[in-house]
């Protein structure tokens, strides 16, 4: 469908059965190449969420203090160099961001593009330009007030990105600039200490990644605390279960021997029987879905490391996880449909296949029990260039400004079929898929249309051509 949207985009489609090898090569590092420009834009979304909460305050504060501030470097304390044109435009760019919660939701998709673009033009290139015109103590702190602003918005590779571009406008804008004169001895004396406040800057942001670091130790930590404390009653209530459903049947049949000869036993009625029957399966199913629950929060909230990888049949692989599976009921099961074009070869390990499966198979049950219709179909599809997994479901679908996030480690979102969200969840499973996928030298990607259905797309590529990236 044209309103269809992607993220981690796959290669294009199957080459031609006369395509040549060197064509495959070319493809191949194409997709590659489209790969590594998918997780820049999926770390510019990342990056964006962080400053999402203060982006109204910065729209508003922005766009305020840039027209003021005329009146005060004109009239106030004059500078050598004003321009109330381009300060009104840069003032201007901070408009949409105070805006912010009146945006359409199939505009805020392109909110991280437009925050880097705001950024560049409001930051480095404004106040990089009057910088270089005035030179004075006043412009210096500005400047160097917002290099500081920028490094506590963003991280390292993204400042260098906002700032290199920003200054080499600035600089560029200044170099044609008429009757621009460079005040060379001051902004040699002030580049010593740019530099002082950049790498104390870079040496803060240090404490994010310590942050984000502890977040994943403290969820390791869980997770251990978790499987230790369950495991053990699980494992005894498993081991009840099972007790009770070997000798039940002597027990029933002892009753029904004592009603046979008139021995006073209280009344045990059919339906009854069957209910206790039917909660030993439910103890069972219940038991093994608890387990599966912590292996899966296990693997998700460890590094993947170097897991070693062997041949995989798919289809094999695709089985097991169906049958595995800890469905919530038969309903559930028969919800599911497989749909095999094929077998193919894959360079994988068992666990980590099946358990990005189960990841897909649980949202996608979760969704469609919240939406409350939706059908799940998963397709095994071997290709001449890449081989795929897919799993397609008719549920609520992905709004279009959450879609490009969903990959982000601690990012969970869920939405009813009226269009309104919640967080939920830790954010965690689909970030796991992402880097198992990666481990095995293949990708995951979503496509997704709102309110109609939801596509999570397994790519691996052929084992004698597969690529550890």
């Amino acid at each position: 469908m044209s309103d269809d949207r992607t993220t981690d985009a796959l290669p294009g489609t199957a080459a031609t059965p006369d395509t040549t090898r060197p064509r495959q090569f070319f493809r191949l590092q194409l997709w590659l190449l489209m790969r590594a420009l998918e997780r820049f834009e999926t770390t510019m979304f990342l990056r964006t969420r962080y400053s999402q909460p203060k982006m109204v305050a910065i729209g508003v504060v922005g766009s305020f203090c840039l027209a003021v501030y005329y009146p005060i470097w004109a009239y106030l304390f004059p500078q050598p160099y004003e321009n109330l044109p381009m300060r009104l435009i840069c003032s201007a760019t901070f408009i949409p961001l105070a805006l912010l919660p009146w945006w359409p939701r199939r505009l805020r998709t392109h909110l991280p593009t437009y925050w880097y673009f705001a950024m560049t033009i409001a930051m480095p290139f404004f106040v990089g330009y009057m910088t270089l015109r005035n030179a004075t103590p006043a412009w210096l702190m500005t400047h160097l007030a917002c290099v500081m602003l920028l490094m506590m918005l963003f991280d390292i590779a993204s400042f260098l990105v906002v700032f290199t571009i920003g200054s080499a406008l600035a600089a560029l804008v200044f170099a044609l600039s008429p009757e621009a004169h460079l005040h060379a001895r001051t902004m040699l004396e002030y580049v010593p200490l740019l530099m002082f406040g950049m790498v104390g800057g870079a040496t803060c942001t240090v404490s994010a990644n310590m942050a984000e670091q502890s977040r994943i130790d403290a969820l390791t930590a869980a997770s251990n605390n978790i499987a230790h404390e369950l495991r053990t009653p699980l494992g005894s209530l498993r081991i009840a279960a099972r007790a009770v459903a070997r000798f039940m049947p002597d027990l029933i049949r002892s009753h029904r021997l004592a009603e046979s000869e008139g021995l006073p036993v209280p009344e045990v009625r059919a339906q009854n029987l069957h209910a206790l029957e039917r909660s030993i399966g439910v103890m069972e199913r219940e038991v093994t879905y608890a387990n599966t629950i912590i292996d899966m929060l296990l693997l998700s909230a460890r590094p993947i490391g170097e897991v070693p990888l062997t041949p995989l049949a798919a289809r094999e692989l695709v089985d097991q996880a169906l049958r595995r599976f800890p469905y919530g009921s038969r309903a559930e099961r028969e919800r599911i449909t497989l749909s095999v074009a094929g077998d193919f070869r894959l360079l994988g390990e068992e666990a980590l296949v099946v358990h990005v499966l189960f990841n897909l198979l649980r949202n996608a049950l979760f969704h469609t029990d919240r939406a409350g219709k939706g059908d799940i179909r998963v397709f095994v599809e071997p290709g001449e260039l890449v081989n795929r997994i897919r799993v397609h479901d008719t549920g609520p679908g992905i709004p279009p400004d959450v879609l490009p996030r969903i990959f982000n480690r601690f990012y969970s979102h869920a939405s009813d079929s009226a269009g309104t969200g919640n967080v939920t969840g830790l954010g965690i499973g689909l970030a796991f898929c992402r880097a198992a996928m990666e481990h095995m030298g293949g990708g995951i990607s979503c496509r997704t249309n709102l309110g109609e259905f939801t596509e999570f797309t397994l790519s691996f590529p052929h084992p004698e051509t597969g690529d550890r990236q």
